[in-house]
């Protein structure tokens, strides 16, 4: 097995050069088109059919993050933790079936602005503004951070840039097109991205399988690691002994697979949408655009995708192993880190210096141990010092790609990259100029001006981005604090849209205590706990902050709920009559007797069960092939059946959708014609 560094040839240049060429190359073309105004600035004109809208939301998901992070779950756990993001399935089927026609319906830019328009009176104005300053200088930076993180990983190991340099050439990159042609750049980029992400994932996830000697190999491999090897090819995790009422049952991984399924996919910000598809939804050209292009998405961002990065991350084991972690020989204080960051420095208390290197364990060629402390940190004897970094195994696997591959591989990691930051800056632009700016600084100037301003507010969101990436380390762990940190708005965000008795200040509290508990639980208060498997040696578990966080900041906001005097349901006609949402609706639907009632709980029921039987079925069954489990067939057979539902439910809800707005369009020209007569 050929074990060199990764090598690059002048067609791999070529093809990265010609990317960012390209890239360039749309800012400019699209610069006056998106001009125009912020509807064609943040919205791309609200004219974008459902396979630019789907494709666009599946490229935004694919950051050059992703496959790093995925690969770092398998490795460090098992194939199963990554229904930390596959539970999100329940809410992307919401979505399909009820939050995207009404997203779509309602026609704002942002969530921040459906605020107002769904609350009203002055606390919404509050609410406005807080989600506004939240997701322009806090939410999208923080996506920004992580995203920008990987790139710097990625960097280190192709080229060895060191971080801050690393940054430093992605902000130029993405700000030199960005700027230019806003979200109608985002979505030309976006389908040229889907298509180089597609083609390098699957190659690399084919050259890397057969270079270990496939699923055989593989398998193998697995076996001579007995429990650990089992452990890492589940698709869940293993129980413990004893009834599931014995609490020696719920092993660590169980627990947190339990709070995924159980909590985690309702109790995200993004339950009913979430900022970036929302955005896309609002660019579509109708509701069924909208609907259809986010189903489109869940099938490929859930199922076509994953196994791609699996694979990868399991060839990984065969070449470059997890080491145990480097740890220091000594008690003392780290006086220096050299500059390549091959050495530490540490002083005992009598000032003898130990200097301990930091070498490439086997297999990483080229691709030194994370240093895990920093100068002037104290460390006791066996502090760990520094480790192998798992997310960046799955760039060491390049070294098995030839010329001009290499290339379009790094190209679809560069495209990934510059899709999600140019989506983030752009969305949290849209936040400050849609939300902030316009809304109570300057609210009537021309709207070229608005666009200018949404350009200077990207550079600086993009500047922040990099600023928490450059003090930053792990993805996963931005990941895992950013899920916990919104979680608790996730069954306000839901319920906003089926009871009438949720007000801005249900809302609020729900985000303020999400956001203060998750922080204090994190940075000030995160030991002596006893959560049982989801706290061990009394330090909680992410998984068990979710369900902490979850817990307060639902019943805090619910508190709010029921103690408020709810608002006069007078004053949310016009947001029924514009939506006309299903749920619990009565006095509000009481004053709307014009407005038809929908009788399509039913259909939206089947449609989320058929929608998810599709998309785990296919997700299940591809797994279970590529790993040669006996239950491959039934699950691809549940896929199916879940498709049949899907294509029944789907158009029915489209065309009672569009029947409506026919019969609306009719009767408000009716009303107009009497008018004029």
């Amino acid at each position: 097995m050929q074990m060199n560094t990764i090598e690059f040839n002048t067609i791999d240049f070529l093809i990265i050069g010609l990317y960012v060429t390209f890239a360039i190359g749309v800012g400019f073309f699209m610069r006056k088109r998106a001009s125009g105004d912020t509807d064609s600035f943040f919205l791309a004109g609200r004219k974008l059919p459902w396979w630019v809208v789907g494709t666009s939301m599946i490229a935004t998901s694919f950051a050059a993050d992703t496959p790093l992070v995925v690969t770092g779950w398998v490795r460090d756990g098992g194939i199963w933790r990554n229904w930390l993001w596959w539970c999100f399935a329940v809410g992307g089927m919401l979505t399909v079936f009820l939050f995207a026609r009404y997203w779509r319906r309602l026609g704002v830019m942002t969530q921040a602005e459906f605020a107002e328009l769904r609350y009203g009176g002055r606390e919404a104005t509050a609410l406005r503004a807080s989600l506004g300053f939240f997701h322009s200088f806090l939410t999208n930076p923080i996506v920004l951070c992580w995203v920008m993180l990987a790139a710097a990983k990625i960097s280190d190991v192709l080229f060895d840039i060191d971080k801050v340099t690393s940054l430093g050439i992605s902000c130029v990159i993405c700000l030199s097109y960005s700027l230019m042609s806003g979200f109608w750049g985002v979505a030309i980029t976006d389908l040229v991205q889907f298509l180089l992400a597609m083609i390098g994932a699957i190659a690399l996830a084919t050259i890397a399988w057969d270079a270990v000697g496939g699923q055989e190999a593989i398998l193998g491999h697995m076996a001579q690691l007995g429990d650990r090897g089992t452990e890492i090819i589940g698709f869940l995790p293993s129980p413990g002994a004893g009834s599931w009422l014995d609490p020696t049952y719920w092993t660590v991984p169980l627990a947190a697979v339990a709070v995924y399924l159980g909590i985690s996919w309702w109790a995200t910000y993004g339950v009913d949408g979430g900022p970036v598809v929302v955005q896309r939804i609002a660019a579509s050209k109708s509701p069924a655009h909208g609907s259809i292009g986010a189903l489109w998405y869940n099938i490929a961002h859930y199922a076509l995708r994953p196994w791609l990065w699996i694979a990868v991350a399991l060839a990984s084991l065969l070449v470059v192993p997890t080491g145990e972690p480097l740890v220091s020989p000594v008690e003392g204080t780290v006086v220096s880190i050299s500059d390549n960051k091959d050495r530490v420095s540490i002083a005992d208390a009598s000032g003898v210096l130990t200097e301990i290197a930091i070498t490439s364990p086997e297999g990483w060629a080229g691709v030194l141990p994370t240093i895990r402390v920093k100068e002037k940190d104290i460390v006791k004897t066996d502090s760990v010092i520094a480790e192998t970094d798992s997310e960046k195994a799955y760039v060491v696997m390049f070294r098995y790609l030839p010329a001009g591959l290499l290339g379009i591989v790094v190209a679809s990691l560069l495209a990934a990259f510059m899709s999600t930051i140019d989506t983030h800056v752009n969305l949290a632009a849209s936040y400050y100029v849609n939300d902030l700016h316009r809304r109570f600084f300057v609210s009537n100037r021309k709207a070229e001006y608005y666009v200018w301003v949404a350009r200077i507010a990207s550079i600086f969101i993009l500047l922040e981005g990099a600023l928490l990436a450059s003090i930053s380390t792990s993805i996963s762990d931005l990941f895992t604090f950013f899920l916990a940190f919104l979680g608790g708005v996730g069954p306000i965000y839901m319920m906003r849209w089926l009871w009438w008795r949720i007000t801005a200040w249900s809302e609020i509290t729900a985000m303020v205590t999400s956001s203060v508990s998750t922080t204090y639980i994190t940075f000030a208060a995160n030991e002596n706990w006893s959560l049982g498997p989801l706290s061990k040696d009394g330090i909680i578990s992410a998984e068990g902050r979710i369900l902490i966080v979850v817990s307060l900041s639902t019943l805090a906001a619910l508190a709010v709920t029921l103690i408020k005097r709810p608002r006069d349901p007078a004053k949310l006609v016009p947001f029924y009559q514009r939506v006309r949402p299903a749920g619990f609706w009565g006095p509000v639907r009481a004053l709307s007797p014009e407005t038809p009632v929908r009788h399509e709980g039913l259909l939206i029921v089947a449609g989320i069960i058929g929608g998810l039987a599709l998309v785990w079925g296919l997700t299940l069954g591809l797994g279970a092939i590529l790993l040669g489990k006996t239950w491959s067939t039934l699950a691809i057979t549940i896929s199916f059946i879940g498709a049949l539902v899907t294509g029944w439910t789907l158009p029915i809800l489209l065309r009672e959708d569009e029947n409506l707005i026919d019969h609306e369009t009719s009767t408000s020209n009716n009303t107009k014609d009497m008018k004029n007569t």
